[in-house]
């Protein structure tokens, strides 16, 4: 029985090992000295502005450790997965702008005097939060428009974001009655970390005003995610699920559901400059090659300065099939209807290295190939079908048009 114990007690301490990270435990460290700051500032705050300020601060750093412990039981979670060693497609960097959120003002105008609120978005990938600045509006008002733009980086393709719209009615901010709190949150005791749940109590033990303080004013009023496929190159119109309508009347911002947003996404590996450069061989011409934004683009390495300069432009597209002959040191781009290219290398390293890179290259492609046409930073290149041609067709062709618009430079120049 104490054999077993023992060994009970020695896996738990296993487990908690690794799933600590010390960053994290940092971070939410960091939040709660911010949150205790914030709610002493809250008792000695003499102007609205102030106030409305230490309110948003406030629900950023308790949002800050929802996601933070959030993303600590996400990676308990991947303790129990298997490593997978395969490609994984590459990411990608996120921007969300132009919010409008019109405005509909349906209320008695003597309940429209006591309708002046303060209203920000914040927006959520993973642990990472971005806010815009505050917005504040009035029976006047007819839209709120967010002119940020929240960019987030190396986003994963399996990536969600959560945009949350929150209010504050101004009339309520220099109120310290708890019942004119229309939102309360008890973040910590439902995701707390025995940790950070204790350090949060002993700051609030030492001060007991600034305990009732530790909770933000600002209500969360709608919320919307956004996904791969919500991508476009145009602000067009979306839409908010709305919360639960507030027992306050003062609380119900008069926003529509539908609202205006521009959400864009440019994967990595269309705007990084190459995902490879090296040297290949084709036809006993080598030609200094790069893959870029869905290409092999090939140029020839010259000897001489009197003879043309060989090009060639290989589309690399979901469909493309990358095939090995280890024996000759060589590599196949099949494009089907477009024809195939072999090319040869110098020792089995370099093969492995280019086959890798262009599988990856396809994959990545695969995963963003929604994304594309809503990127304005991608660069697209043209070409033309090519149908019952040999292996080398794609770079013939090629050429032969280098020739001919060589030829046509030069007799325009004359």
């Amino acid at each position: 029985m104490e054999s077993m114990s023992t060994h009970h007690n020695s896996q738990k301490r296993v487990v908690s090992f690794f799933i600590w990270d010390p960053e994290l435990e940092r971070k939410i460290d960091c939040e709660v000295k911010m949150i205790d700051g914030i709610s002493k500032l809250l008792n000695v705050a003499t102007t609205l502005e102030q106030t409305i300020e230490c309110h948003k601060a406030l629900i950023l750093s308790q949002q800050r450790i929802l996601a933070f412990m959030t993303e600590l039981q996400r990676k308990q979670q991947n303790l129990l997965k298997h490593d997978n060693t395969n490609l994984e497609p590459t990411k990608a960097t996120i921007i969300l702008s132009d919010i409008r959120l019109p405005l509909v003002w349906t209320i008695m105008k003597a309940k429209l005097e006591q309708k002046k609120f303060a209203v920000f978005c914040l927006a959520r990938i993973g642990c990472r939060i971005l806010d815009t600045k505050m917005k504040s509006i009035d029976k006047k008002s007819t839209e709120i428009f967010f002119t940020d733009k929240l960019i987030f980086n190396n986003v994963p393709h399996d990536f969600q974001l959560y945009l949350e719209v929150y209010a504050l009615n101004k009339s309520l901010a220099l109120s310290s009655s708890v019942k004119d709190f229309a939102n309360r949150y008890s973040y910590f005791s439902t995701y707390g970390s025995y940790k950070s749940t204790r350090k949060i109590k002993e700051t609030n033990s030492t001060n007991h005003k600034s305990s009732i303080q530790q909770q933000s004013k600002f209500v969360l009023i709608a919320r919307t995610i956004f996904t791969k496929g919500s991508a476009h190159k145009m602000a067009k119109v979306r839409y908010l699920k709305m919360e639960r309508l507030q027992e306050n009347p003062l609380m119900q911002l008069p926003i529509h559901t539908s609202f205006i947003a521009r959400f864009t996404i440019q994967p990595l590996c269309y705007t990084s400059l190459a995902t490879l450069i090296g040297v290949l061989e084709s036809d006993n011409v080598q030609y200094s090659c790069i893959i870029t934004a869905g290409f092999l683009n090939g140029k020839e390495i010259m000897r001489d300065n009197f003879s043309d300069q060989h090009r060639f432009s290989i589309p690399i597209t979901s469909e493309t099939i990358i095939s090995s002959c280890d024996d000759q040191l060589s590599f196949i781009v099949d494009n089907h209807d477009f024809g195939q290219a072999e090319f040869f290398v110098q020792d089995l390293f370099t093969l492995n290295n280019w086959i890798r890179a262009l599988q990856q290259h396809i994959l990545d492609i695969r995963t963003w190939k929604l994304t594309f046409e809503h990127s304005s930073s991608i660069r697209r290149y043209s070409y033309q079908p090519l149908t019952s041609l040999s292996k080398s067709s794609i770079i013939d062709r090629n050429l032969i048009k280098e020739s001919i618009l060589r030829t046509k430079a030069r007799s325009l120049g004359m």
